[in-house]
């Protein structure tokens, strides 16, 4: 089963987004993980036209299945 990234991400009183993608490697490395991090920024930023410094960053996982739950997209 592969196993993904996911972060939530959130701005004022927005809707919250989680956002996901697929680990290249069971333990997943700074790189990669901060990279992944960066582009939720930036989805969430983009998608609701907010500056990326207002984007609130909420939990972050690696080793998860897909999410299903709420406001979810891939990146």
């Amino acid at each position: 089963m592969p196993l993904y990234m996911t972060q939530k991400t959130s701005s004022g009183k927005l809707p919250a987004i989680t956002y996901y993608r697929r680990q290249t490697q069971p333990h997943v490395s700074h790189v990669e993980s901060g990279a992944f991090t960066q582009a939720a920024q930036v989805a969430y930023a983009t998608t609701n036209r907010v500056p990326v410094g207002d984007v609130e960053l909420g939990a972050y996982k690696s080793g998860q299945g897909v999410p299903t739950g709420g406001n979810v997209e891939q990146i």
